[in-house]
């Protein structure tokens, strides 16, 4: 019973992976509602690392995708980012969302 149980709860949270790798200088962490998102890298920023999440939670792709771009979001404050640059991507992970891009501070 306990294993059905377990079973059932994996499968209603789904599963979410995220990493980042330090390329550049880091920073005192930031809160991840505070880092703001571009597609294209803004001037004045300076790359901290690299970021990747996964999503395979909620019932679309694009709750999956908007899973993975908080994960995004966590990993680049964790390296005291202000910002995320997401690369382009048309791959889709089977039933889910995967993204990747780069930590950035920028100047006030």
């Amino acid at each position: 019973m306990k294993s059905l149980a377990l079973a059932v709860l994996i499968l209603i949270t789904g599963c979410s992976t995220s990493s980042h790798k330090v390329t550049g200088m880091l920073r005192p962490a930031t809160a991840s509602d505070k880092i703001w998102v571009y597609y294209s890298m803004p001037q004045s920023a300076k790359v901290i690392g690299t970021i990747y999440a996964d999503s395979f939670n909620g019932a679309t792709l694009q709750q999956a995708s908007s899973n993975a771009l908080e994960k995004l979001k966590m990993e680049a404050a964790k390296l005291g980012a202000n910002g995320i640059v997401v690369n382009p991507s048309d791959e889709q992970a089977l039933d889910g969302a995967e993204l990747d891009g780069r930590a950035i501070f920028v100047e006030p």
